[in-house]
């Protein structure tokens, strides 16, 4: 994916409102951010130092330099050799933070007010780096990186835009080859096979068939449990491209509904149908999420809709803001969100419905295409 420099201007103006010379970032998703290097394993442990007046530092295993060196990196970057027992843990070792300290030093910036993730540092390392830099202040910087990703530039838009693309390849293979009798694991492996096969990433696939009466809950795996006619069917699924996320989620029935299995399907639908109305930039999220649960009508109890009605979506699939109804905050164009609502009944079923929208100047614009009416 194309990096673009005008994060790092975003991040500098943000470290100066925050008065923080260097800042370290030790997260992934925001690693790939800052600088363009992906990489999807989760332990591996990476870094990166930002200070306005040099260029961007990647802090990487030595294993791991020839594999960055098949991606455009828009940093310096500042290999450390990596010890297997270091390597896999959850924390960074005595390695990484020899070379991070190791450049502060090399850059003029130990006694200087560096930005942490505080989120996603243990208080061992935390430690480590106090006692390395006895002359530094700390500061913690997460709030505000997540504040800058709220807008998403035109590449991140664009590698968005493919993950959803690849996720309605996925629910038109779920609509294909879904059928009574399958098991939920069978039907779900052949859907992120053959979205694999179209350049769906590896690390970001998630196909989950459910038919049981867990299909609500957000991190429900299929099982081996056969699919029946007489059950409503999710098709949740989940894509990554150039490690940004999409969303796509649709709801079947195999058979003949019964009027409450329909009914719960209308009640989510119309969610779906009043959400897209209200997403307009200045729009207030308060009002948005309120304003949707008081007006979906009366045909199940108000706890029957299963909160967030959404979130944002990119480098993360679950990013804040949250669509609920105590977010002090107003929409803007650029953010992207996954709008899911998910309904579920005792006895009736789960149903859910997920589309990915941008917001645009004007309104909103719904980047998946697929039809909502399934049943």
């Amino acid at each position: 994916m194309q990096f673009t420099p005008q994060r790092l201007d975003k991040v500098y103006r943000a470290m100066r409102r925050e008065e923080i010379d260097a800042l370290l970032v030790t997260r992934r998703q925001d690693v790939q951010y800052l600088t363009g290097y992906q990489y999807g394993g989760v332990n591996v442990p990476i870094g990166c130092l930002i200070s306005e007046d040099h260029q961007p530092q990647l802090i990487l295993p030595d294993k791991h330099e020839l594999i960055s060196s098949r991606e455009s990196v828009m940093a310096k970057k500042r290999p450390f050799n990596e010890t297997t027992s270091e390597g896999w843990s959850r924390s960074r070792g005595t390695a990484f933070w020899a070379q991070t300290t190791g450049i502060l030093k090399e850059l003029g910036l130990t006694s200087s007010m560096i930005g942490l993730q505080h989120d996603w540092l243990s208080v061992r390392e935390f430690e480590k780096l106090k006692q390395a830099l006895p002359e530094a202040g700390f500061k913690d910087f997460s709030p505000s990186l997540w504040k800058l990703r709220y807008i998403k530039d035109a590449a991140e838009i664009d590698a968005i835009r493919k993950a959803v693309n690849i996720g309605e390849i996925g629910v038109r293979t779920a609509l294909e080859i879904v059928a009574t009798g399958k098991s939920e694991e069978e039907v779900s492996l052949e859907i992120e096979s053959a979205m694999r096969g179209v350049g769906g990433q590896q690390r970001g696939i998630r196909a989950a068939v459910l038919s049981g009466a867990q299909a609500h809950l957000p991190f429900a795996e299929p099982g081996a449990s056969r699919i029946s006619g007489d059950q409503l069917v999710v098709l949740d699924i989940i894509v990554s491209h150039s490690g940004y996320f999409g969303e796509v989620a649709r709801t079947i029935h195999l058979g003949k509904p019964s009027d409450k299995q329909r009914k719960l399907f209308e009640y989510v639908s119309n969610a779906v149908r009043l959400l897209d109305k209200r997403l307009k930039p200045e729009a207030q999220i308060k009002d948005v999420a309120g304003k949707t649960l008081k007006k979906v009508g009366k045909s199940f109890p108000p706890d029957t809709i299963v909160q967030p009605l959404g979130n944002s979506i990119g480098l993360d699939l679950y990013e804040p803001p949250y669509i609920v109804p105590d977010v002090q905050q107003s929409l803007r164009a650029g953010m992207v969100f996954s709008i899911h609502p998910t309904g579920f009944a005792a006895g009736v079923g789960a149903v859910k419905i997920a589309d990915v929208f941008l917001i645009t100047e004007d309104g909103c614009e719904n980047l998946t295409t697929l039809a909502r009416e399934t049943m």
